[in-house]
């Protein structure tokens, strides 16, 4: 799979971590259906890179390793939740400040999935630059 030639330290750690209990796929029908970067699809437990899409930006090593930990918090909030469902852990949205950027996405996010993945999301892209609190949600919940 090519987006692991663009993994850091830390996300290649990650990626380790997630791959023992997701399945890991590159450049699905998704990725053209919506034109995202990156999807999780916690009742198949199937995670998707858009690697073809990523590589159209000015930055491809920066975000393929933002997509994978924000997929990754979604895999942690799926195995929080234990029953094949993606639950936010509760963090308050007052304590996760987003740049203009990430509100966006949230936005984007809300508009394919409906208003109730918007805390789900906010969580997800507070947390997509925070390999530390990525690596930690997914330890405390799926392993």
């Amino acid at each position: 799979m090519e987006f692991l030639l663009y993994l850091s330290p830390d996300s290649r750690e990650i990626y380790n971590m997630i791959s023992q209990k997701v399945r890991v796929v590159e450049n699905a029908p998704i990725c053209r259906k919506y034109n995202i970067m990156g999807w999780y699809n916690s009742k198949q437990n199937v995670m998707t890179f858009c690697t073809n899409e990523i590589k159209t930006t000015t930055n491809p090593k920066y975000y393929i390793n933002e997509t994978l930990l924000h997929e990754s918090v979604h895999v942690a909030q799926s195995c929080k939740e234990g029953g094949g469902y993606i639950e936010p852990f509760g963090i308050s949205k007052s304590s996760m400040l987003l740049t203009q950027r990430r509100k966006d996405d949230v936005i984007s996010a809300v508009k394919i999935n409906g208003e109730q993945v918007r805390h789900i999301e906010h969580e997800a892209f507070w947390m997509e630059d925070k390999p530390d609190k990525v690596r930690y949600v997914l330890q405390k919940y799926c392993f």
